[in-house]
């Protein structure tokens, strides 16, 4: 019979052979799966972990705009790329490590989160239509998803970069409560307006990381998975659905969407007037600008050349943003508070499309008219700081994912992910 000491050993030896079975597959489907859609900057082989933990034999990918210690934060440009490696592991990348993940690949991002790739490195592709773009900024933490590479991955959102990739990929994306999951050892690019989520497989796959990377919802998950709720209420963003910039078939995909909850017996569905959203998606554009020249400032008056012409461009454009336009931003977002809290009054979640149109060929840059409105409905959360989570709801005829956004009260994620949870299911199961 074994003694404690022994069955430490055992289990440890057991989880250790698991890990690395698991860490072999995933680098191989990297390979095979990934590096033809663009997704993957560079493989991890060996990755450092705790030998036991809640996330041992799971690998995660990570967006390389996040330091992991001994290699280059890349950022999707090519001279960082070959810059030197990271001293120390970003926080998250710290409590992933010490959960037992493997932290198996950096994946590729538009050039520093700022909405364009850079022209020598090509842009990731969807795994579910190779012609398209898998959307950025998070695109090659999506990428990865949505081909199987891996069930997790950690991505950044400052004004859609999580969601809208994993409604182009047909995947989950979460962006957590502003400042609930640390963005320290992240390049920034606007810090009033970056977070750090998740692209997941599944909703349960976000619920099962949450714990190791904000440990004070460790007990918070778990009371939510003994009491299981029997239905919500959904605030139904009619205005959002009604935007004449919204493509009809996302539209009509979206509805159908809605009616397939509603069918279902479990959720409830109220309108909401998505003005107050809409005047939060208005004031995204001045924060960002001077945040981000704030940011890039030194290299563009230095070496404006280390950037690709399109990023150096949109930084060029927001050396003339005015700082008092960005304070009056920020002091118009308090008073429009109110507001949006009121929406979410005798309602669990707010719920309306992710992005205006399917998956295009390519990212459009944030300053044309395509790329203008990419981000209208996903942008207001990232000034608000609420948090939202997309999953799959459909696809149009041309065989795109459609993705449908909830968002919820300010540190309230546990709930907002278990109600998508539910709404996922729902959605996963055959149409009627």
């Amino acid at each position: 019979m074994l003694d404690a000491e022994d069955e430490n050993w055992s289990s440890e030896h057991r989880n250790r052979s698991l890990a690395e079975r698991e860490l072999s597959a995933a680098l191989d489907r990297l390979d095979r799966l990934g590096r033809p859609l663009n997704a993957v900057v560079s493989a991890i082989a060996h990755p450092r972990r705790a030998t036991t933990g809640p996330l041992v034999g799971t690998p995660i990918a990570v967006k390389d705009i996040i330091a992991v210690a001994g290699h280059p934060v890349g950022n999707g440009n090519p001279e960082d790329m070959v810059g030197p490696p990271a001293e120390h592991d970003a926080p998250v990348i710290s409590l992933l490590r010490a959960a037992g993940a493997d932290v198996f690949a950096l994946t590729s991002l538009l050039e520093y989160a700022a909405g364009a790739p850079h022209p020598d490195l090509p842009e990731a592709r969807n795994p579910v239509r190779p012609d398209r773009t898998a959307g950025g900024s998070s695109g090659g933490s999506a990428a990865l998803v949505a081909a199987g590479v891996c069930r997790v991955a950690v991505g950044t959102d400052t004004g859609g970069s999580i969601r809208i990739p994993a409604a182009y990929c047909g995947v989950v994306g979460y962006k957590p409560t502003f400042g609930l999951v640390s963005a320290e050892g992240v390049t920034p690019l606007s810090p009033s307006l970056d977070h750090v989520g998740l692209i997941t497989a599944t909703v349960d796959d976000c619920l099962s990381v949450l714990p190791s990377i904000v440990p004070a919802l460790a007990s918070e998950v778990a009371s939510h998975e003994a009491a299981p709720r029997a239905g919500y209420r959904l605030g139904v963003l009619d205005g959002q659905l009604a935007d004449p910039r919204l493509d009809p078939e996302i539209a009509a995909i979206t509805r159908g969407a809605l009616d397939r909850l509603a069918s279902a017996g479990r959720f409830d569905l109220e309108p909401r007037d998505a003005a107050p959203l809409a005047a939060m998606d208005e004031l995204l554009g001045p924060i960002l600008m001077v945040e981000a020249w704030r940011v890039h400032e030194a290299i563009m008056k230095t070496r404006p050349e280390h950037f690709g012409a399109t990023t150096r461009r949109l930084l060029a454009e927001a050396e003339h943003a005015a700082p008092a336009a960005r304070l009056a931003a920020l002091e118009r977002r308090e008073r429009l508070r109110p507001d949006v809290d009121a929406l979410l009054d005798g309602v669990d979640a707010l719920v309306g499309p992710v992005v205006p149109y399917p998956a295009p060929e390519l990212t459009p840059p944030v300053d044309t008219p395509e790329g203008e409105i990419e981000g209208i409905f996903t942008g207001p959360y990232n000034v608000t700081g609420q948090p939202a989570v997309v999953i799959p709801c459909g696809m149009t005829a041309d065989g795109l994912p459609v993705g449908l956004q909830l968002a919820g009260r300010p540190g309230d994620d546990v709930a907002l992910l278990r109600l998508a949870a539910r709404a996922a299911s729902v959605l996963a199961s055959p149409a009627p």
